[in-house]
Protein backbone atom coordinates (compact mmCIF):
# COMPACT_ATOMS: atom_id res chain seq x y z
CA UNK A 1 0.00 0.00 0.00
CA UNK A 2 1.56 3.29 -0.81
CA UNK A 3 1.44 6.47 0.66
CA UNK A 4 -0.54 9.54 -0.63
CA UNK A 5 1.18 12.86 -1.55
CA UNK A 6 -2.04 14.30 -1.09
CA UNK A 7 -1.66 17.43 1.17
CA UNK A 8 -5.60 17.12 1.67
CA UNK A 9 -7.25 13.38 3.27
CA UNK A 10 -10.11 12.34 5.50
CA UNK A 11 -12.62 10.39 5.26
CA UNK A 12 -16.83 10.14 6.48
CA UNK A 13 -18.17 7.37 6.87
CA UNK A 14 -21.67 5.52 8.22
CA UNK A 15 -20.64 2.53 10.60
CA UNK A 16 -22.66 0.05 12.47
CA UNK A 17 -23.68 -3.50 12.76
CA UNK A 18 -26.81 -2.79 10.59
CA UNK A 19 -24.67 -2.38 7.97
CA UNK A 20 -23.67 -5.43 6.25
CA UNK A 21 -20.95 -3.81 3.76
CA UNK A 22 -17.26 -4.08 5.07
CA UNK A 23 -16.10 -1.11 6.61
CA UNK A 24 -19.23 0.48 6.38
CA UNK A 25 -20.28 3.08 3.96
CA UNK A 26 -17.52 5.92 3.43
CA UNK A 27 -16.45 8.44 1.00
CA UNK A 28 -12.81 9.31 1.40
CA UNK A 29 -10.22 12.47 0.10
CA UNK A 30 -6.95 12.79 -1.43
CA UNK A 31 -6.24 15.86 -3.05
CA UNK A 32 -3.96 18.85 -3.31
CA UNK A 33 -6.94 21.60 -2.24
CA UNK A 34 -8.45 21.87 0.90
CA UNK A 35 -12.21 20.77 1.23
CA UNK A 36 -14.82 22.84 1.42
CA UNK A 37 -17.48 22.55 3.73
CA UNK A 38 -19.82 22.80 0.69
CA UNK A 39 -17.90 19.58 -0.42
CA UNK A 40 -17.80 18.07 3.05
CA UNK A 41 -21.78 18.30 3.25
CA UNK A 42 -21.61 16.40 0.02
CA UNK A 43 -19.83 13.48 1.12
CA UNK A 44 -22.38 13.26 4.15
CA UNK A 45 -25.29 13.42 1.54
CA UNK A 46 -23.84 10.90 -0.55
CA UNK A 47 -23.30 8.23 2.09
CA UNK A 48 -26.23 9.50 3.50
CA UNK A 49 -28.18 8.53 0.32
CA UNK A 50 -25.90 4.70 0.44
CA UNK A 51 -28.35 3.93 3.68
CA UNK A 52 -31.55 2.27 3.78
CA UNK A 53 -34.49 3.60 5.84
CA UNK A 54 -33.81 2.02 8.85
CA UNK A 55 -30.54 2.57 8.75
CA UNK A 56 -31.04 6.57 8.13
CA UNK A 57 -33.04 6.55 10.86
CA UNK A 58 -30.87 4.61 13.08
CA UNK A 59 -28.56 7.43 12.29
CA UNK A 60 -30.55 10.53 12.26
CA UNK A 61 -29.24 12.47 14.88
CA UNK A 62 -25.50 11.15 13.71
CA UNK A 63 -26.09 13.32 10.59
CA UNK A 64 -27.37 16.52 12.02
CA UNK A 65 -24.31 16.40 14.38
CA UNK A 66 -21.90 15.68 11.67
CA UNK A 67 -23.42 18.29 9.23
CA UNK A 68 -23.02 20.55 12.43
CA UNK A 69 -19.85 19.95 12.90
CA UNK A 70 -18.81 20.71 9.32
CA UNK A 71 -20.53 24.34 9.57
CA UNK A 72 -19.32 25.23 12.33
CA UNK A 73 -15.55 23.95 11.34
CA UNK A 74 -16.47 26.30 8.34
CA UNK A 75 -17.26 29.04 10.29
CA UNK A 76 -13.67 28.70 12.10
CA UNK A 77 -11.88 28.90 8.56
CA UNK A 78 -11.82 24.96 9.09
CA UNK A 79 -10.03 22.45 11.27
CA UNK A 80 -6.92 19.90 11.26
CA UNK A 81 -6.15 16.92 12.21
CA UNK A 82 -5.95 18.13 15.88
CA UNK A 83 -10.10 18.52 15.65
CA UNK A 84 -10.80 15.12 15.38
CA UNK A 85 -14.23 14.28 16.28
CA UNK A 86 -15.56 11.72 18.26
CA UNK A 87 -17.92 9.35 16.21
CA UNK A 88 -21.36 11.34 15.88
CA UNK A 89 -23.89 9.02 17.04
CA UNK A 90 -27.94 9.09 18.98
CA UNK A 91 -27.48 6.99 22.39
CA UNK A 92 -31.38 6.23 21.95
CA UNK A 93 -31.26 4.45 18.38
CA UNK A 94 -31.52 0.88 18.26
CA UNK A 95 -28.18 -0.44 17.02
CA UNK A 96 -25.86 0.30 19.82
CA UNK A 97 -22.75 1.16 17.52
CA UNK A 98 -24.35 2.94 14.84
CA UNK A 99 -22.77 6.23 13.93
CA UNK A 100 -21.25 9.10 11.34
CA UNK A 101 -17.89 9.28 11.73
CA UNK A 102 -15.49 11.80 10.16
CA UNK A 103 -11.79 11.45 10.10
CA UNK A 104 -9.45 14.18 9.14
CA UNK A 105 -6.45 12.48 8.17
CA UNK A 106 -4.21 16.06 7.23
CA UNK A 107 -4.50 19.37 6.25
CA UNK A 108 -6.77 22.23 6.60
CA UNK A 109 -10.50 20.57 6.18
CA UNK A 110 -14.17 22.06 5.86
CA UNK A 111 -13.25 25.35 4.84
CA UNK A 112 -15.81 27.99 3.89
CA UNK A 113 -16.63 27.88 0.06
CA UNK A 114 -15.45 31.69 -0.75
CA UNK A 115 -12.23 31.30 0.86
CA UNK A 116 -11.08 28.22 -1.43
CA UNK A 117 -7.84 29.09 -3.69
Amino acid sequence: MSISTESYRGRVQAQGDDIQQKGGYSHSWAQQKPVTDQEGLSFLAKIEEQCTKPQKAERKRAFVKARRFVKNASKQGGVGPESQPHSFCDPKCKVANARVDIEIRSGLTFIPVNQEK
